[in-house]
């Protein structure tokens, strides 16, 4: 199993609206995609997006790492003590993983581009 980190962030924001005009106006993103429940950021090769949760339960800064089997990513990972926490209440049912010293993070599937 490998993991690879990837140029996303997901930053858990009360608002993404409101957070968008500072990311935009001050730090100067572009919007690459939008929806009731996140904004889609791009600067330079940085992914970030502002999801919408407005009583956040964990870190509002969630890196993320492609693996090729999320399942089997997700397996290994359990085994290795990590726990799975909820995303948020825009995304009911899916989870992130919590590492033994707190650190919370994303494995997202995707094949390598050479499949």
């Amino acid at each position: 199993m490998s993991f690879h980190g990837n140029n996303e962030l997901a930053l858990h924001v009360p608002d993404p609206a409101a957070a968008e005009a500072f990311w935009v106006d001050v730090m100067g993103c572009s919007v690459v995609a939008r929806t009731e429940q996140y904004v889609g950021l791009a600067s330079g090769a940085l992914r970030l997006y502002l999801v919408r949760d407005p009583a956040r339960t964990h870190d509002a800064v969630i890196p993320s790492f492609d693996v090729p089997d999320r399942a089997a990513a997700i397996e290994r990972l359990r085994a290795a003590g990590c726990t799975l926490v909820p995303v948020g209440p825009h995304a009911p049912g899916e989870m992130y993983v919590r590492d033994a010293q707190g650190i919370v993070f994303d494995v997202v599937e995707r094949r390598p581009a050479t499949e």
